[in-house]
């Protein structure tokens, strides 16, 4: 069964109220009570050395000698809230101010026969009902009154564990006010998170639930919060943008491919009839075979860069590096297209830097790379006008520039150009026999050597490609 992450705030939320209370209830109200058992300990056994003090210092031989006994007590009664027994050397009840153990001094034969000193000796205090003499447990402290350097009697300090328990409930029941209202208030960070997290979560996976359907077009994702929940949001809006876009591309993706594929082979298929058929006369035949060549020539050269592509897309381009002169490598290519830039009247700026550095990069692939740029800047460059190739230093780089001056690029497809058999309404009437995955080769090149490539471009002015590469110090 699955839990929403708001019944486990909830779950969370009580287990926190509930051990809270626990804690409230068991573990301060213990510590209270034993702290102020301990206070009031102490104040009764100051209390019994005052009076005993006191007593020693009335009384030459006897405590019948003490004249008006109440006097010495009641102050003390009164404050502290007890009451106060005093026994002889031989535990005979002497005086007492409590009135259901008082006796007069005439009769009094009261002795408490198992009234042990000692026990008190650790901690001065016991918690019992004093040998039976109370109906519950007080609170006990003793102090030897002393003659002589004699015991002569003992004050017997009592208060009721009720009241200590008392003022114990008394302090425990502010600390439960304060913490209801410590869970009152921590109902706003429930409400912030309902609010701020919840919410904002719901809408998100119900967006999800919907992008994988298929339904781009859902707006119910109506999430502008500055944090983490807005930027996720953001993200997943983004995410549905590009599936989209991806969408769109692979129709245009296949449309493309369909028609690269089909007009050579509509073009075979056409020519090889004709043949077959008598329209075209044998005579003819070697010069029809001869474009049948090509146009197989242009499948082939699209079914290896469909496949080279498709391995690069798992694996990436095996690269085989090496240190080598990109100057040589760009003399070399230049040279194959001299005839092309011939029969269009371009003319080929080649620029070189004056201070001489190697590059360190796959020389095979570079090379397929400048042939690449190249190619298409002559393809879209405009006749009689020229092609700029650039070679500078920058830093520990070396960057290869292409610029032409032709068609340009519009600015809508820019950040489409790199995607497979993408081609711009202007270059489609240009490029008769391109294949359009030229740049998708070249940025995975680049992008295998943890290079970046570049483009500049203005529709009707013309469009500049540039690479770095990592420069080898002398």
């Amino acid at each position: 069964m699955r839990s929403s992450i708001l019944t486990k705030f909830f779950v969370g939320y009580f287990t926190f109220a509930i051990l809270g209370f626990l804690l409230i209830s068991y573990w301060s109200t213990n510590l209270i009570y034993n702290n102020l058992l301990k206070e009031d300990a102490n104040k009764l056994y100051r209390y019994a050395e005052v009076v005993s003090d006191n007593i020693s210092s009335a009384t030459d031989t006897s405590f019948q000698d003490i004249d008006n006994p109440d006097k010495y007590f009641s102050d003390f009664n009164d404050v502290l809230d007890c009451n106060l027994l005093i026994l002889d050397a031989e535990n005979k009840l002497i005086y007492s101010t409590d009135t259901t153990t008082s006796v007069d001094d005439a009769d009094s034969n009261i002795i408490i026969k198992d009234f042990n000193p000692e026990e008190y000796a650790k901690n001065h205090y016991k918690i019992s009902n004093f040998y039976n003499i109370y109906k519950t447990d007080t609170l006990s402290v003793v102090d030897e009154i002393l003659k002589d350097n004699t015991v002569s009697g003992y004050v017997v300090a009592h208060m009721p564990t009720w009241i200590i328990k008392k003022n114990s409930y008394d302090v425990t029941y502010i600390f439960y006010i304060t913490y209801a209202i410590i869970l009152a208030l921590s109902l706003i960070v429930f409400f912030n998170f309902m609010w701020f997290v919840y919410i904002p979560l719901k809408q998100i996976r119900l967006a999800a639930m919907e992008y994988a359907k298929g339904n781009f077009e859902y707006d119910g994702l109506k999430i502008n919060n500055d944090d983490e929940i807005g930027e996720m949001a953001s993200s997943l809006k983004y995410m549905s943008k590009q599936l989209s876009n991806s969408r769109e591309y692979q129709k245009t993706f296949i449309s493309n491919i369909s028609h690269d594929f089909r007009s050579p082979l509509t073009s075979i298929k056409g020519y090889l009839e004709a043949m077959m058929d008598g329209t075209i006369p044998p005579e003819d035949h070697k010069k029809y075979l001869s474009i049948v060549l090509s146009e197989a020539n242009r499948l082939e050269k699209l079914t290896s860069g469909l496949r080279e592509l498709n391995h690069w897309s798992s694996t990436g381009p095996e690269l085989f590096f090496e240190e080598f002169d990109m100057e040589n490598v760009i003399a070399s290519t230049v040279e194959t297209f001299q005839g092309s830039c011939e029969k269009k009247h371009i003319d080929l700026i080649i620029q070189f830097p004056s201070k001489h550095y190697n590059v360190y990069a796959d020389k095979g692939k570079i090379e397929q790379v400048i042939y690449n740029l190249l190619d298409n800047a002559i393809k879209f460059s405009n006749p009689s006008s020229k092609i700029v190739l650039r070679l500078y230093n920058k830093g520990d780089k070396q960057y290869c520039s292409v610029k032409d001056f032709g068609i340009g690029i519009p600015q809508g497809s820019i950040d489409k150009i790199w995607q497979r058999f993408y081609k711009t309404d202007l270059s489609r009437g240009r490029d008769k026999t391109g294949s359009g995955i030229g740049l998708s080769i070249v940025k995975e090149i680049i992008r295998a050597h943890n290079e970046t490539i570049d483009v500049i471009s203005t529709e009707g002015v013309g469009t500049e490609f540039v690479f770095s590469l990592k420069k080898v110090k002398k």
